[in-house]
C-alpha cells in the first residue's frame, strides 16, 4: 500500500547522511571553476551564452563517451573506492587551472582540464547512485533518491550565486582553491561511510568489460519501462541545460548585467525550487500516478519559461523562476527511483552509465549550435521556442508515463 516517507527517517541513516552532505559540498564547489571561468569571459566582454556552451560542452562530453566503460567499473570493482579515487583526481586537476591560466593568454588551453575533471566526473556519478542501495532501506529509495538528486542540482545553482560572490570579491585563484576543497570534502565523508549490503567483489573473470556494457545496454534496450525513464531523463536535462544557457544570456542582453552575482541569485532561487520540488515528491509522490506527476510537471515548466520570455523586470522573474523549479523538481526525483525499483543491483552501475549517455548525449549535440543561436536570434525568441516544445515535448510524455503507473512503492 502506498504511503508517505518522512525526510527526516532517511537523514537519521548515517550513512546516506555522510553520502549526501559529502555530494553538496562537492556539487556546491563544481560551479566554482566553471563560474570563475565564465567570469573572465564576462570581463573580456565576450558573448556569455557562447562561452557557458563551450565550458559545458567540454564539462559533458566525457558523459557521452565513457559512460557505458565506467557504469561496468562500478559494478564489477568496489564502488565507495570509486567514488574516494575520483575526488582526488578532481582536486589535483582543478589545481593545476590557475597555474595554466596564469601561464597563457587565452582560456582554450582550460578546456582540456574540463575534459579531464568531466572524465572523473563520469566515473563517479554511476558509482554514487549505484551505492545508494545499500546504505538505505528499501522503502527509503524514493525518497534517498529525490534528495541525492535534487540537492545535489540545488548546490549546482546555489553554487552559482557563491561562485560568482567569491570570483566578484576575490578572483580567480580563491575560486578554484575552494573548488579543490569541496572534492577533498567530499572524499572525506564517503570515507566514512559503512555499506550495509554487498558491495561487488572486484573483476570477474568470466567476464571482459566489453562484454560488460553489450549486457548493460541489452537489458536497457529490452526494458520498455527503462527506455522510457531514461527517455525523460534526457528530455529533462536538454530542457534544462538550455533554459541554463538562455537565461544566462537574457541577464546580459535584456537587463544589462556586467557582473555575475545577480545571475547567481537566480539559479539559487530555481534550486530552491527544485529542492521544494523533490521533498513534496518524496513525500507525496507514492500518493499520485507516474503519469500525472510528468505530465502536470511538464506544463508547469512550459508555461513558466514562456512566462519568463516576457519578463521586463528582475525582481518579477524571481516568482517564475522559483515555480520553474518547483516542477523540474517534481518531473526529476521520481526517475532514478523508479530505475533503482525496476534494475537489479547486477545491472545498476551498467544503467545508470547507460542513462548518463542517452541523457548527454541528447546535450551535447545541440549546445554548441545553441551557443551560436544565442548571437543569431533574439534571447526573447529562443524562449518562447523552448516554452513551445517543452508544451509538444508535453503530449509524448503524457502517451508515455501511462506505463509507468505500475511502479509502486515496495
Amino acid at each position: 500500500m502506498a504511503h508517505t516517507t518522512r525526510i527526516t527517517e532517511v537523514l537519521r541513516n548515517r550513512n546516506f547522511f555522510m553520502l549526501w552532505i559529502g555530494q553538496i559540498v562537492s556539487a556546491l564547489g563544481d560551479r566554482f571553476h566553471q563560474m570563475a571561468i565564465m567570469g573572465i569571459i564576462l570581463k573580456s566582454r565576450g558573448n556569455v551564452g557562447e562561452g557557458l556552451s563551450r565550458i559545458t560542452f567540454w564539462s559533458i562530453l566525457p558523459f557521452f563517451l565513457f559512460s557505458l566503460f565506467s557504469g561496468a567499473l562500478s559494478d564489477r570493482w568496489s564502488r565507495k573506492g570509486i567514488l574516494i579515487g575520483s575526488d582526488l583526481a578532481r582536486a589535483a586537476l582543478v589545481c593545476a587551472i590557475p597555474w595554466v591560466v596564469g601561464n597563457s593568454n587565452s582560456l582554450n588551453v582550460v578546456y582540456p582540464f574540463l575534459f579531464a575533471i568531466g572524465i572523473f566526473t563520469c566515473l563517479f556519478s554511476p558509482a554514487k547512485f549505484s551505492i545508494i542501495p545499500g546504505i538505505v532501506d528499501d522503502g527509503h529509495l524514493l525518497a534517498a533518491n529525490s534528495l541525492v538528486t535534487t540537492s545535489a542540482l540545488l548546490s549546482v545553482l546555489a553554487g552559482t550565486v557563491a561562485g560568482s560572490v567569491v570570483f566578484d570579491k576575490m578572483g580567480f585563484s580563491a575560486s578554484i582553491y575552494i573548488d579543490a576543497f569541496t572534492y577533498l570534502f567530499s572524499a572525506g565523508t564517503v570515507w566514512m561511510i559503512r555499506v550495509k549490503k554487498s558491495e561487488p567483489l572486484g573483476i570477474k573473470q568470466d567476464t571482459t568489460l566489453f562484454s560488460d556494457v553489450k549486457a548493460g545496454m541489452k537489458y536497457v534496450c529490452h526494458n520498455g519501462q527503462l527506455k522510457i525513464l531514461i527517455g525523460f531523463g534526457a528530455l529533462f536535462w536538454f530542457v534544462g541545460v538550455s533554459f541554463y544557457i538562455m537565461v544566462s544570456e537574457f541577464t546580459v542582453k535584456i537587463w544589462g548585467f556586467t557582473t555575475l552575482t545577480p545571475l547567481g541569485a537566480l539559479f539559487t532561487l530555481m534550486g530552491a525550487g527544485l529542492l521544494a520540488g523533490s521533498i513534496l515528491f518524496g513525500k507525496y509522490g507514492n500518493l499520485v500516478k507516474r503519469s500525472i506527476l510528468y505530465t502536470g510537471s511538464l506544463v508547469i515548466m512550459a508555461l513558466g519559461v514562456t512566462t519568463f520570455s516576457f519578463l521586463c523586470s528582475y525582481t518579477a522573474a524571481f516568482g517564475v523562476i522559483f515555480l520553474i523549479g518547483v516542477a523540474g523538481g517534481v518531473f526529476l526525483s521520481p526517475i532514478n527511483a523508479d530505475i533503482h525499483r525496476i534494475v537489479p543491483d547486477k545491472f545498476r552501475g551498467k544503467t545508470f552509465a547507460s542513462k548518463d549517455v542517452i541523457v548527454n548525449a541528447a546535450t551535447v549535440s545541440p549546445i554548441l549550435a545553441l551557443g551560436k543561436l544565442t548571437t543569431l536570434v533574439s534571447v526573447r525568441t529562443l524562449l518562447l521556442c523552448l516554452g513551445a516544445g517543452i508544451l509538444l515535448a508535453g503530449i509524448f510524455v503524457a502517451w508515455a508515463s501511462d506505463r509507468l503507473n505500475t511502479i509502486t512503492a515496495k
